[in-house]
């Protein structure tokens, strides 16, 4: 639950380093842009606690792979984007495997998801205030 929470939370992130200066707007996304690489396509960062994730998108699909450095955990997620809901599915090293949607209303971000181990959960995040 807590790997997939933090996947959310990076998306959430990941969807607003598009946006003009998201990252003097807004602090709370400072630990997800700090050590990154990009390119027109593809994004790779780092934590600093051991983690790291890249992110390729092409059209309206998006790709993401990473390392969680706290539980040593590798994982993959794919979202797709139909105008203002995406889609996610991923899976990670041991075996668990969520599904998901985010539904973007004006500057916040509603996701809902749901693993392979039952546990399921609604995050909301807003570009002022962060995420809940």
């Amino acid at each position: 639950m807590r790997l997939v929470r933090s996947l959310a939370l990076l998306l959430f992130g990941v969807s607003l380093m598009n946006t003009s200066a998201a990252r003097a707007e807004i602090p709370v996304l400072s630990s997800f842009i700090n050590p990154c690489t990009r390119s027109a396509m593809l994004l790779h960062c780092k934590d600093g606690r051991g983690g790291y994730y890249g992110v390729a998108q092409w059209g309206n699909d998006m790709f993401l792979r990473g390392h969680d450095g706290g539980s040593g955990l590798s994982w993959a997620q794919t979202n797709t984007r139909f105008g203002r809901v995406q889609f996610f599915s991923g899976v990670s090293s041991d075996g668990n495997v969520w599904v998901g949607r985010t539904r973007l209303i004006g500057w916040n971000a509603i996701s809902r998801f749901s693993t392979s181990s039952g546990d399921q959960g609604r995050i909301s995040c807003n570009r002022l205030k962060g995420c809940d």
